[in-house]
């Protein structure tokens, strides 16, 4: 081949179409046959003029091409650039500014001749053969080189021109891809990734790692992907250049860390070189996104990264700028826009609970209402509740009311229901809860059951925290639980839960104790703040309770002191009219009487006769008894002992109202125990005792209601356990006394019956006094009573009973 031929084929080539990299590769070969040599290569300046890049070769690796990058100054290819001269070289690796790249394969040859590629005095490029002899390239050698770079140079800076053209737009498309899709999400670790991905596929870097800041604008310590290395090992990192970045507000190019003096850590996150750019947008900075080692074809080898690619980094970092902004403002409306929601579910919690408050005055109902508004799905739904009373007495916090699930299947079943409930008006619900079903759990048993000390060894460091510093507890890592608190734990079976305490006038009355028994989720700081503010207007809640119910006590107290007080003027009244009433009533009397005794006698053939004469002394004898009741309350009693058979004067008491007895249909069973001793007792007032109680028994049984099975049962016996005293009682089969009157049943006056005095009960109770003895009544609503009378041995013997 001539060498006219051979410039006709660079010529054909250089009049050709062709994409870069085509022409470069053609421009190598054929430049390689006509110089004779053994290796061809072009490398040109990037777009910035900064590095030097081999577009094409022959002889050497073809891994090489792109991969091999001279940042300025480097080497002898830049001094031909520099100087736009050819240098010839017999020896390569003699000259002083010879760079070896040992990737590239370029180790064999030994001779170099180099010229640039210049194009209307712009030099963009150089053209260099290589023979892997030592030779000595002849001018006419140098100049024929020189031809072909002067006949390609315009056809290259043409196609390298487009080829920049189509590489920015590739760049454009694929930024405003990446746009498209950080913009289609909130998500800022979604974000991240898909700025991280996009740095390899723009720029081919093979580090890449984002930090973000904080509010304080200062660079957060975690960073993303965490897989790069943890926080620690990275500080220094984040600390030099990422903070230097941000701070100044400018990207930092480091391309040879090896060189680099300013930022001594880079060797932990790269080997060859580092650009850091800060993501910044309307003037502030978002983050960082630092890239490191670029990689070409493949190859163990990593290069600087080109203007272009820098550029790259620099829009990559204003859009993902833009999107972290969009994203943190997202989050942080959505932070508010929850805890709005939360602000609005605690005041509505508050509210129905002040509701349901308002509706009840009694305790019991009030903790039902507080425990469900705390383990209910739309209250502050927690799954299960302790309400913890402080004894003061006792030194102790104890359990008052459980309120939760007794087993999983019990909770699904329980959540179901609850799904059910309204949101916005739970009221109604809460002031309906059936007590039993609470009262009766086995949870609500337990819970009852705790009884925690508040001092001493054996108090648990979790309740005095909770009491005496008057501070929540959440206990999270079960392992935190010391030993004295492990029996609390046990107790509720469950090692994660929270206490708060209930304050009121300063002063701890309690706790709420919650836990997630069931459904596991962790009791957070944000439920532990709902609950201490739920916590403070129950405690006013349950304080106020209780000093209304203190208030009523004494208000009770008070009244009953007032009733007193006007009984004993009564009493007071009745004995200064009780001589006179004696005086005045007794004579008239006793004359009807025993004239209305004598007319039922006349007439007791004559059936109307004899039935107005019964009434008549009817009537008498309970004249007779209400004056003898009166003058018997009103004055002192005189006690007049003497040894007395208990059994006799039941005896003679029961014969005394047989016929009475009879009458009414009355069954009699008397059990009179044979070896009871004889007691000091005055045995006029004491039958009158045993009189009034068998009346009473007769008169409880003389209804209609009570016309079938009519029975006075009658027993005496020794004390208890051989106790020095005889018990009496006397039980009947009335129906019992209601349980609002059981209380005032031996209170003066106090009666029930329509024509009674109120007097006998009182004046029992007041003589089995004064025997240093004692009157109980046990009452069984719907059966009957039973009254017990204990008299002691000896007279001076005081029975430790009321």
């Amino acid at each position: 081949m001539s060498p006219s031929d051979d410039f006709l084929s660079i010529g054909r080539i250089t009049r050709s179409r062709l994409d870069l990299k085509t022409m470069l590769d053609q421009i190598v070969r054929q430049t390689l046959v006509e110089m004779g040599a053994e290796a061809c290569v072009v490398l040109l300046l990037d777009e910035s003029r900064q590095t030097l890049i081999l577009k094409a070769s022959y002889g050497f690796k073809i891994e090489a091409i792109d991969a091999v990058r001279l940042p300025k100054d480097t080497g002898v290819s830049w001094r031909i650039v520099r100087d736009k001269r050819p240098v010839s070289l017999s020896v390569a690796k003699n000259d002083p500014d010879y760079h070896f790249v040992p990737v590239s394969g370029e180790d064999k040859f030994v001779s170099m001749l180099g010229v640039p590629i210049i194009d209307e005095d712009d030099c963009f490029g150089v053209l260099y053969v290589q023979s892997v002899e030592e030779k000595e390239y002849s001018q006419e050698e140098i100049a024929k080189l020189e031809g072909i770079s002067k006949e390609v140079a315009g056809a290259i800076k043409a196609a390298r021109d487009f080829k920049w053209l189509r590489k920015k737009a590739n760049v454009l498309i694929q930024l405003n891809d990446t746009a498209r899709q950080i913009n289609a999400t909130n998500d800022l670790d979604e974000i991240l990734r898909i700025v991280v991905d996009s740095t390899t596929e723009l720029i081919g870097a093979r580090i890449r790692i984002t930090w973000l800041t904080g509010p304080d604008g200062d660079i957060e310590k975690n960073h993303w992907p965490e897989s790069t290395g943890d926080s620690e090992w990275m500080g220094p990192v984040r600390e030099g250049i990422v903070t230097d970045a941000a701070r100044n507000q400018r990207l930092i190019n480091v391309p040879d860390i090896s060189s680099d003096d300013d930022y001594e850590s880079l060797k932990r996150v790269a080997e060859v070189s580092v650009v850091c750019s800060p993501m910044i947008f309307e003037g502030h900075v978002y983050g960082v996104l630092l890239i490191g080692d670029r990689v070409a074809n493949k190859l163990d080898y990593y290069s600087a990264f080109t203007s272009d690619e820098i550029q790259a980094l620099k829009d990559l970092s204003q859009t993902a700028a833009q999107a972290i902004s969009r994203a943190t403002t997202h989050i942080r409306l959505q932070k508010a826009l929850d805890e709005n929601k939360q602000n609005v579910r605690e005041l509505s919690i508050l509210f129905q609970l002040s509701l349901a408050m308002q509706r009840t005055i009694n305790l019991d109902d009030l903790l039902r209402v507080i425990l469900s508004c705390v383990t209910v799905g739309s209250g502050l739904g927690f799954n299960r509740a302790i309400m913890l009373f402080v004894n003061e007495s006792s030194n102790l916090l104890q359990g008052i009311i459980g309120m939760g699930p007794d087993s999983a299947e019990d909770a699904g079943r329980i959540w179901s229901a609850s799904e059910q409930l309204p949101q916005d008006d739970l009221v109604p619900w809460l002031l309906a809860r059936d007590p039993e079903e609470i009262q009766t759990s086995n949870f609500n048993i337990r819970a009852r059951s705790l009884r925690l000390p508040l001092s001493g060894d054996e108090a648990g460091a979790i309740v005095k925290k909770v009491i005496e510093d008057k501070t929540a507890v959440n206990v999270i890592n079960p392992d935190d639980l010391t030993a004295s608190d492990m029996g609390l734990a046990n107790a509720i079976d469950c090692h994660r839960f929270a206490i708060v305490p209930l304050v009121a006038r300063d002063t701890a009355l309690g706790a709420i104790l919650v836990d997630n028994r069931y459904n596991n989720m962790p009791i957070t700081d944000a439920d532990i703040r709902l609950l201490t503010r739920f916590a403070a207007p129950a405690a006013w809640a349950i304080e106020n309770i209780r000093l209304f119910q203190r208030w009523a006590t004494v208000s009770k107290e008070l009244l009953n002191i007032e009733n007193q007080m006007a009984r004993v003027e009564r009493l007071s009244t009745l004995g200064e009219v009780a001589a006179e009433l004696a005086h005045e009533l007794k004579n008239p009397l006793v004359t009807i009487g025993g004239f209305a005794r004598r007319l039922k006698s006349i007439y007791s053939d004559n059936q109307g006769g004899e039935r107005y004469s019964s009434i008549i002394v009817e009537e008498v004898e309970r004249l007779e008894k209400l004056l003898t009741n009166a003058l018997d309350v009103s004055k002192e009693l005189s006690i007049n002992r003497e040894a007395t058979d208990i059994n006799q004067i039941v005896r003679d008491s029961v014969d005394f109202y047989w016929r009475l007895i009879s009458e009414q249909g009355i069954e009699v069973s008397m059990n009179l125990a044979d070896d009871l001793v004889e007691i000091p007792i005055d045995p006029t007032w004491i039958k009158q005792v045993v009189i009034n109680l068998i009346l009473n028994a007769i008169e409880a049984m003389n209804c209609d209601r009570h016309s079938q099975g009519r029975k006075m049962t009658i027993v005496t016996q020794h004390g208890n356990n051989g106790a020095p005293y005889n018990r009496l009682t006397i039980s009947d089969t009335g129906g019992g006394v209601a349980d609002e009157d059981i209380t005032h049943i031996f209170d003066p006056f106090f009666t029930t019956k329509s024509q009674g005095t109120g007097l006998g009960l009182s004046l029992c109770k007041k003589i089995v006094r004064l025997h240093h003895g004692s009157l109980e009544i046990d009452n069984e609503l719907g059966v009957g009573v039973t009254f017990t009378i204990d008299l002691p041995y000896k007279a001076g013997n005081h029975l430790n009973k009321t």
